[in-house]
């Protein structure tokens, strides 16, 4: 049933709405003609219909009894559900009292009437009790020519299935309650067992009635679909053969989905029932997607390490590179190798794309962190969405208006993410579909279920954006490594595999979360969570005076910089950068040269220029650090491109100027003015 529909039902008409129930009551009908029990499809359906979070059809005789009655047949949109329904329905007070359509707490409870059933909706939408108050006749007249046989034979299943001696009371007091499977098995002479009782957490598992349990053969509850499912086979043997058996498989519940069970199976051993057995089924279904889920975690953080360190490393090779190939730039008088020294310099940009992408894949600070706005920043970026995406391609951006939170992420950060799940969901539709972007606000607490897996949340406010296109879907093989660096189902010209790690990356880092909520033939939808922002924004101007060219700048007055990084050739860039702007220059490989040649006084040193991580037992931020103890007016320019390794996470804890590696003269130049340097323009210029 398509939730849409019935959304679209209930706002066009209410014929409309009585017209498509009796259309679902008819094909229930189909199927009971056919032999098919179908009080749990009813409940099913009902639910869909109702949007009730469950429904639940039971004997109006048996309502005050402790637990669920095994005719009882309940349908829960959560599982977990059905363990408490029982303890809130049997309160229900007016057995006594005429059949008519009532609230009572959060259900609205359907008297049927000549069956002496009850149907009890929990949490139904606001126009169920209006409409079963107006139609609650026919509809009932089109059910009983279903439900009066099926409840007939609730009854005269009641008796039927005893424990075979065994002190009923005690039993049940002992596994009622279970939170594991048990079912009670009756093994006949002819090798076939059957179901003779089923606990309440084996509905809540299984999704089965217990209607459709209890008399019913264990062969059935436990089919085998595949090859692959050996150890149900192992367990029928088993079984049979009247061993005991231990093992885990997957079961198909009643709505086609799978539960991962932890199955021990033994013999009673009464004397007068050798053919009773006990099956105890653990539901390790969670347990599951949480190993599955801290592994890809775990994997996300080692690759995340391994990335950062290689993109570190690569960062000195393209800040050597670039830095001399501008250098060259600024000295070369020949016209013709000006076109190969841009060319080249080219290139050396593209890389450093490339490490700023691996780098915001791999780091975990939010160093340009800041209060934005969700709504703001997608309506922003509806321009460039047209353009990044085909005009076949239809944009609906719907802004939630109860969005009032902002969240404090990198607005550059978000911007990126958002432009890459575009492009990958243009991708994902062949260039011609439609683009679903919405927002949201609201509370959550516990799992969030999706197709790639359980994303376990924290507590809290969240501000939540959507994007969903209408393409093919992702194919169930491929979920887990769409998050991984590089791997990309696309020509290698068409991309590099990195948008959505770098999504990813970001997320997390924002300490937030991000999952597939829905993927298949008509597409595919990522959510992002956002925790709502509790920080106060400070009010910044973002309008600068405009930069002068580096190559008409030098320094004012004399100043000499203290240059320390552990890669020779970036130091000599370095040097060379400090020669042009006018800076007298010191330069040092091993931070440690430092401190026994300054100790921890920078003397007549008036900035510190050093690099972040360096081998040798001392990084530039704990040099930074020493020096300034007793120079409390040494500028400090941290160079770095990898900065959480030194245990600062947030822009606000960083005390120094930091300039993100690879840079060029003018970076540089701009670094230095943000860190005191005073510049005046060059004579002669």
């Amino acid at each position: 049933m398509d939730s849409n529909a019935i959304q679209s039902s209930t706002q066009t008409s209410d014929s409309a709405l009585f017209s498509l129930v009796l259309a679902e009551i008819g094909k229930l009908q189909a199927r009971f003609i056919l032999g098919d029990d179908v009080l749990l499809p009813v409940c099913q359906e009902f639910a869909e219909l109702s949007q009730s979070s469950a429904v639940l059809l039971v004997d109006v005789n048996s309502i005050s009894v402790a637990e669920m009655p095994e005719h009882a047949a309940c349908w829960c949109h959560d599982t977990v559900r059905f363990l408490s329904l029982w303890k809130e329905v049997r309160d229900w007070p007016f057995a006594e009292q005429g059949p008519v359509v009532h609230r009572w707490r959060s259900f609205v409870v359907w008297p049927l009437p000549s069956t002496n059933t009850l149907m009890f909706f929990r949490e139904p939408q606001a126009y169920w009790l209006e409409f079963l108050m107006e139609h609650h006749e026919p509809l009932a007249q089109s059910l009983m020519g279903m439900l009066a046989p099926q409840t007939r034979s609730w009854r005269a299943q009641s008796g039927q299935h005893n424990l075979c001696g065994y002190d009923a009371e005690i039993f049940r007091s002992v596994v009622s309650n279970s939170e594991d499977m048990i079912l009670v098995l009756n093994l006949a002479d002819t090798g076939e067992s059957t179901v003779i009782y089923a606990n309440a957490a084996a509905t809540s598992i299984s999704l089965y009635p217990r209607s459709q349990l209890i008399g019913h053969p264990t062969a059935k509850i436990f089919k085998s679909n595949n090859t692959e499912d050996e150890n149900i086979a192992s367990l029928m043997a088993s079984l049979e053969a009247q061993e005991e058996f231990d093992g885990e498989f997957w079961l198909e519940r009643a709505d086609g989905e799978k539960a991962l069970l932890f199955i021990h199976l033994v013999q009673l051993g009464n004397d007068g029932q050798p053919g009773l057995f006990a099956l105890v089924g653990r539901d390790r279904t969670e347990q599951k997607k949480m190993q599955v889920a801290m592994a890809r975690t775990q994997k996300m953080q080692a690759i995340g390490e391994l990335v950062g360190g290689i993109a570190h490393d690569f960062n000195n090779i393209l800040g050597v590179m670039k830095g001399n190939i501008e250098l060259m730039e600024l000295k070369n008088r020949d016209e013709k190798l000006e076109k190969y020294l841009n060319t080249a310099f080219k290139a050396c940009q593209r890389g450093t794309d490339l490490t700023r992408r691996l780098l915001q894949f791999s780091r975990q600070e939010q160093f340009n962190a800041c209060n934005c706005s969700v709504n703001e920043i997608v309506s922003g970026l509806e321009d460039l969405f047209s353009k990044s995406l085909t005009s076949s391609v239809s944009i609906n951006i719907d802004l939630a208006s109860s969005v009032s939170s902002d969240i404090w992420v990198d607005k550059g950060d978000l911007e990126d993410a958002l432009l890459n799940l575009a492009i990958n969901a243009r991708d994902a539709m062949g260039g011609e579909g439609r683009l679903i972007i919405r927002t949201g606000e609201e509370d959550i607490e516990g799992v969030i279920q999706g197709p790639g897996g359980s994303t376990n949340i924290k507590p809290g406010r969240y501000v939540w954006i959507s994007v969903r296109d209408t393409g093919t879907g992702i194919p169930p093989e491929i979920l887990e490594k769409i998050y991984d660096p590089f791997f990309t189902t696309k020509d290698k010209s068409q991309g590099t595999g990195l948008g959505l790690a770098m999504t990813y990356g970001f997320v997390k880092r924002s300490k937030g979360y991000m999952n597939v909520i829905d993927t298949g033939p008509e597409g595919t939808e990522f959510r992002l969570w956002f925790p709502a922002s509790d920080v106060e924004q400070v009010n910044k101007s973002l309008t600068e005076p405009r930069q002068q060219s580096p190559r008409t700048l030098q320094v004012e007055g004399k100043l000499k910089a203290l240059v320390v990084d552990d890669e020779v050739e970036l130091l000599q860039v370095l040097s060379d950068y400090c020669g042009m702007l006018g800076i007298e220059v010191e330069s040092f490989s091993d931070p440690l040269q430092v401190k026994s040649r300054y100790g921890s006084d920078a003397g007549e040193i008036d900035i510190l220029i050093t690099d972040v991580l360096m081998p040798g037992g001392m990084n530039g931020y704990e040099l930074a650090q020493t020096l300034h103890q007793n120079t409390p007016d040494l500028k400090v320019l941290l160079i770095s491109g990898f900065i959480h390794d030194i245990g600062v996470t947030k822009k606000e804890e960083m005390p120094y100027q930091v300039l993100n590696k690879p840079f060029d003269l003018e970076s540089f130049s701009n670094a230095l003015k943000q860190a005191g340097i005073s510049f005046v323009e060059r004579e002669g210029e």
